[in-house]
């Protein structure tokens, strides 16, 4: 059931809505900004489903008969402009959205179109819905949902509520993942680390069994670093520049041990490290590396970042990358 409840963070912009909705005081156009996967779609679906609920709350009830349709996709008042191209085109923006808004509401008080990954419209279609914009009807709304809102025209932006969603604490995003999809402590904790603040992307990243094999192989390269020998050094680099495994995902792995690493450096035995599991590991490494030492392999992922945007050949970047951390344990 949707539910204003059921989304993790924005309190703020929650608020704002309901208080919307109750008052009767929405605007004919919103732009939901913020990065994929951080809960933009729910939020404007779960507007939708409160602006058409029969019972008037700042809650959809859930029970009535356009909250059922919202569940199932089928609110005839509700549309998503969808697009088969790379672009939005102006014949999208036409015949989904400038043309069915000139009909009456079918059963609700309001016209809802919801249009997902609204960057990608061309100025053309910009330019089509700007004449909508301009003239709305009483009963339309428009919901613009983007991760750039630099994409669009100023007269789009002049003529739109822009609502920009931040980043979900890890705070948040732990209880989330562990109460609702039932994740485990570790995992959801490791998972709320890596996803950027994104819900979606922290859900993914759980219930990944891809993600399980990942942490598994950045950990055992982690464990092994301090000690690693030429020829495990040389098959290591060669996997993670081959593409065979996510090199991004690795590195972002790696950067967690080595925060956990500094954290057991400082904390001792009262720290609580992402990677619990091997937390005798990290308090053996933390005993014979300085804090010097984990700024340098802070610093050596760095530098194979700039390596990469430079595109270098990648295998003897990623072999000096694990000699150079090899050295910071000395």
């Amino acid at each position: 059931m949707l539910s204003f409840r059921d989304i993790i963070g924005h309190k703020s912009i929650i608020e704002h809505l309901q208080q919307g909705v109750q008052t009767g005081q929405i605007g004919h156009a919103y732009i939901f900004e913020g990065d994929d996967g951080i809960g933009k779609r729910l939020t404007a679906k779960t507007l939708a489903a409160a602006l058409q609920c029969r019972e008037g709350g700042a809650e959809p009830c859930g029970r009535c008969i356009s909250c059922l349709q919202m569940e199932s996709g089928n609110q005839p008042d509700v549309f998503y402009v969808t697009h088969e191209k790379s672009v939005i085109g102006v014949d999208d923006i036409r015949t989904q959205l400038c043309t069915p808004m000139d009909i009456k509401p079918y059963a609700g008080p309001y016209r809802i179109f919801i249009v997902d990954e609204a960057e990608k419209m061309n100025e053309q279609a910009q330019n089509a819905l700007l004449k909508t914009l301009e003239e709305p009807p009483e009963y339309g709304i428009i919901l613009l949902l983007t991760n750039n809102r630099n994409a669009f025209l100023p007269t789009i932006l002049s003529r739109a509520v822009l609502l920009s969603l931040l980043p979900v604490a890890e705070s948040e995003l732990v209880p989330f993942l562990m109460e609702r999809a039932q994740i485990p402590d570790y995992r959801a904790r490791l998972a709320a680390a890596l996803a950027g603040g994104s819900p979606g992307k922290a859900l993914t990243i759980a219930a990944s069994d891809e993600f399980r094999k990942q942490k598994d192989a950045a950990v055992g390269i982690m464990q092994a670093l301090p000690d690693m020998g030429d020829e495990r050094m040389a098959i290591t680099a060669k996997s993670l520049a081959s593409g065979k495994d996510d090199l991004n995902g690795m590195l972002e792995l790696m950067q967690v041990w080595i925060r956990d690493l500094l954290l057991v450096k400082a904390a001792g035995k009262k720290a609580s490290p992402m990677f619990s599991q091997e937390e005798s590991t990290l308090q053996a490494q933390a005993a014979r590396i300085s804090y010097e030492g984990i700024k340098g392999l802070q610093k050596e992922l760095q530098v194979l970042a700039d390596k990469r945007r430079a595109n270098v050949t990648l295998e003897p970047a990623v072999w000096l990358m694990l000699l150079h951390m090899k050295d910071c344990f000395r």
